[in-house]
């Protein structure tokens, strides 16, 4: 038997902070528990201290202090440093909840609001992490690799989900997939979206693929399922995805480079299931590409609700419905798709309710109302209160973890399942609304300096990979005079080891960074209140909580900065899967760093 447990890993991966001493004191500057300023690394030009104050100047402490709130009784930490609160039960299994947005403070709030709530009793029979911080950048597809292969950037090389590759090749560089070579020069946009489904508009992202057909991709069980829709059992178009050097494809989890628990689980012979905002979150198969048995990713950008009720329709393929990732109630709507799939496979099915299956050891679900309520109903009074929007879709999320601990109780696996409750990230602004600027003005202000821009990512951040590298001390000193103008939104540019932010996978680190004014969004006009992706505390102070039954150290809060010490040897490797899992999921729970998994 395992002395130290899954947990170990997979809290140590939520809690994850960049390696890097200068991503590690932004933060620490955004939080207040650090007073200097960030060192600039690269350049040595670089304005000292102008990435801290960008944190600083948006940092919101979040609805913690709503007037007459009572607040949650908890017992003061006891512990060490680190946080290893122990436990009496065995736990066979695991859910992994990620609430999409759900920053720390969020929770706090919401507790104090709701003390009867179940989020409110998970807290008092499980330990809170307040000061949990995700690895920068704050998008979802480095956040749930965050979670789920306790790496970041410098080891994933996945910055966003939509980055660049200056090794790989742009769709349709080849005659053939999968055969003969290539044509053209080597550099392309890797965008991993809705854009890539086979029917972009569809709840399914394939034709004839319903909201509970989810699409089963462990090839050799349940591949079968779906002979004729999609390719490796996928609704992911090939056709439409990046291509190596012998022309085969990139799924996401190709191009993720680092193993992921599930694929770990699944070699060891645990039974895992996921389930996610759509076909492209395949990305936590792992290195394997087939890590997940039951991997559910209904479409939410199908814009396919209902236009009365925003109810997701199987009908509905034209785009002319309601846009899920848009709309506060059809956002419920969707997040009930995931909810129904996850009770399904707690009762022993499949995520669709088909046929039998047995009850994952490793499985999980994603959450968009929060996200989608911050994004279009968003906060009141300074961030000190949600919005009632808002405030209704956490009160769907909560309602829902109750009818999850429901099921729980009635399949009998109450007693020996655990909950991980987290975000894949945070979102910002929380005490303003977003000030949103098209990032077009400054594309164009390169390029009239005769700079060549291959790919622009922007949100809360910005991310530039230049054609040409031996342009970057140009693109420079030119962005930071632009900085100057403040409609081009720009606080500071940087290189990206300024921010921890360079990556070992050759040919994907960004050449510069640019951190947005405090509130300031880079999109074009529009509805949305805030975003995420970016490098400040509203984006990375995420919610974590961990459940099991009869833990020995039941309503600690941990209020330690959670860090991850450097992965000399990951446990996620087939040579140390006997040590590091073994499977650990069978094991007491344990909450440490996981640089030593012993037997």
């Amino acid at each position: 038997m395992l002395s130290r447990g899954f947990y170990a890993c997979l809290v140590c991966s939520v809690a994850l902070l960049s390696s890097a001493a200068a991503h590690r004191q932004l933060l620490q500057n955004a939080t207040g528990e650090g007073t200097s300023a960030v060192k600039a690394t690269t350049p040595a030009s670089a304005p000292t201290g102008s990435a801290a104050a960008a944190t600083t100047s948006n940092t919101s402490p979040g609805p913690s202090n709503l007037a007459g709130a009572p607040t949650i009784s908890m017992a003061a930490s006891s512990a060490s440093a680190v946080g290893i609160p122990s436990a009496t039960p065995k736990l066979n299994n695991t859910i992994l909840i990620s609430v999409d947005g759900l920053h720390s403070s969020d929770l706090t709030a919401y507790i104090a609001l709701a003390p009867n709530s179940t989020m409110a009793t998970l807290a008092k029979q499980g330990v809170l992490y307040p000061n949990a911080y995700l690895p920068g950048p704050s998008d979802s597809f480095p956040g749930i690799l965050a979670l789920t292969t306790g790496n970041n950037v410098s080891v994933t090389g996945v910055y966003y989900d939509d980055s660049y590759d200056r090794n790989l090749y742009p769709a349709g560089a080849c005659a053939v997939i999968g055969a003969a070579k290539p044509t053209g020069p080597n550099g392309t946009e890797c965008l991993f979206s809705e854009l890539q489904d086979y029917e972009t508009f569809s709840i399914g992202g394939a034709p004839g693929v319903g909201a509970f057909n989810g699409l089963a991709t462990n090839v050799t069980t349940l591949q079968t399922d779906f002979p004729t829709i999609g390719l490796n059992g996928t609704a992911v178009n090939e056709s439409t995805l990046p291509l190596d050097a012998a022309c085969d494809p990139v799924h996401a989890w190709r191009f993720n480079q680092a193993n992921t628990i599930f694929q770990v689980a699944l070699a060891a012979g645990k039974r895992t299931a996921w389930i996610d905002k759509g076909p492209y979150y395949e990305v936590v198969q792992g290195q394997t590409g087939n890590g997940v048995m039951d991997l559910y990713t209904p479409e939410i950008s199908c814009q396919c609700g209902d236009n009365q009720t925003g109810i997701p329709s199987t009908a509905i393929t034209n785009g002319l419905g309601v846009d899920l990732a848009k709309n506060i109630t059809a956002a419920r709507a969707y997040d009930e798709l995931h909810v129904q799939a996850v009770i399904n496979q707690i009762n022993g099915k499949h995520s669709s309710g088909n046929y039998a299956m047995q009850m994952p050891n490793l499985f999980g679900l994603n959450f968009q109302a929060v996200s989608v309520g911050q994004k279009y109903a968003g906060y009141q009074n300074n961030g000190t209160a949600f919005s009632p929007g808002l405030k209704a879709n956490l009160d769907y999320v909560d309602q829902s973890f109750a009818r999850i601990l429901a099921a729980l109780t009635s399949s009998g696996n109450a007693a020996t399942t655990g909950l991980v409750i987290t975000a894949k990230h945070g979102q910002q602004p929380v005490t303003t609304n977003a000030t949103l600027i098209s990032p077009t003005p400054i594309a164009t202000a390169l390029k009239n300096q005769n700079i060549s821009v291959a790919q622009f990512t922007t949100d809360d951040i910005g991310l530039i990979w230049l054609t040409s590298s031996n342009q970057t001390t140009a693109a420079l000193t030119y962005l930071r005079t632009l900085a100057s103008n403040t409609s081009y939104g720009i606080l500071d540019v940087n290189q990206p080891a300024y921010y921890g932010l360079v990556s070992n996978v050759v040919g994907r680190t960004p050449d510069l960074v640019i951190v947005p004014l405090a509130g300031v969004v880079f999109a074009s006009p529009g509805k949305k209140l805030s975003e995420h992706g970016g490098l400040m505390q509203s984006d990375l102070n995420v919610a974590l909580m961990v459940y099991a039954p009869q833990l020995a150290t039941a309503g600690t809060v941990y209020n330690s900065t959670l860090q991850l010490p450097p992965l000399a040897d990951p446990w996620f490797t087939e040579s140390s899967l006997n040590t590091a899992y073994g499977i650990a999921l069978n094991a007491a729970l344990y909450l440490s760093t996981p640089t030593k998994l012993e037997d």
